[in-house]
């Protein structure tokens, strides 16, 4: 192991032994998060698979709602991009709709959709749709106009040259932004489960995701170690999403590494 790399370990161990000392000797252990706490509460979740269980009912919801923002965002980002006359006609009503942070619209959520995972569903596609939508605008409208002229010379039709030259051309920056929505679709499913609340059913079924079970953890069983762990596993999840994203800008962009 190399210098730096022992020097790090050792000012995070610090770190952690300064964490756990200072919440045992504080007058109110309970109120703080130990490193010791939070590992063990992280150790009893996943050993009573509570939390795989939660994780699995927020990982559905997020990558129904991501699939349908990126196929919907896609084809809205790229047509406004190639067209003025629509860009000029809902482009303005997207920069509005986007200035609404996604948490204003739980209220209609529950009311169109009830306390179910509809709602949350609903609330992670507007996240995650915008930030689609503007980079697949932008990489559409920044197509090589070579690309294109060729294409069309050699016969190629409209459809032909959207399919075939503008969405694989496009394809990169789109892909940067869907990296970006899947940063706001996770942080969302989590606020959207925290702010419907406990219960959250689906057919007379209770589906509870990572979110419900932080608000149980906080405000029934008072274990604010259990809600660490919980916010823990977020993390963790999210740089999972993110490096995932990134390969496959990778693979997709592979000149933009070298």
């Amino acid at each position: 192991m190399t210098y730096p790399r022992l020097f790090v370990l050792s000012v995070y161990g610090g770190l952690i032994a300064l964490a756990e000392i200072v919440v045992r000797l504080s007058e109110t252990p309970d109120k703080y998060p130990s490193p010791l706490g939070v590992l063990s509460a992280l150790t009893t979740n996943l050993l009573s698979g509570e939390l795989f269980t939660a994780v699995e009912q927020s990982l559905s919801r997020i990558l129904l709602a991501f699939a349908f923002a990126a196929v919907i965002g896609t084809l809205i980002g790229v047509s406004i991009g190639r067209f003025r006359w629509l860009d000029r006609a809902i482009g303005p009503f997207i920069n509005a709709l986007r200035s609404i942070a996604p948490i204003a619209l739980i209220p209609l959520a529950v009311l169109w959709f009830g306390v179910t995972g509809t709602s949350a569903v609903f609330i992670v596609a507007y996240a995650a749709i915008f930030p689609i939508i503007l980079n697949a605008s932008e990489a559409a409208r920044n197509v090589d106009m070579r690309l294109i002229n060729a294409a069309r010379t050699l016969g190629a039709s409209r459809a032909f040259v959207l399919r075939r030259v503008v969405l694989p051309a496009a394809a990169p920056a789109t892909i940067t932004g869907a990296r970006i929505a899947m940063g706001f679709a996770w942080a969302s499913i989590v606020a959207a489960e925290l702010a419907i609340g406990v219960k959250l059913e689906t057919g007379g079924k209770i589906e509870a995701g990572i979110g419900q079970i932080m608000v149980s953890t906080l405000f029934v069983d008072r274990d604010v170690n259990g809600l660490v762990s919980y916010m823990l596993v977020i993390g963790l999840i999210g740089l999972g999403f993110d490096l995932g994203m990134r390969r496959l800008h990778r693979m997709r962009a592979p000149w933009e590494y070298a």
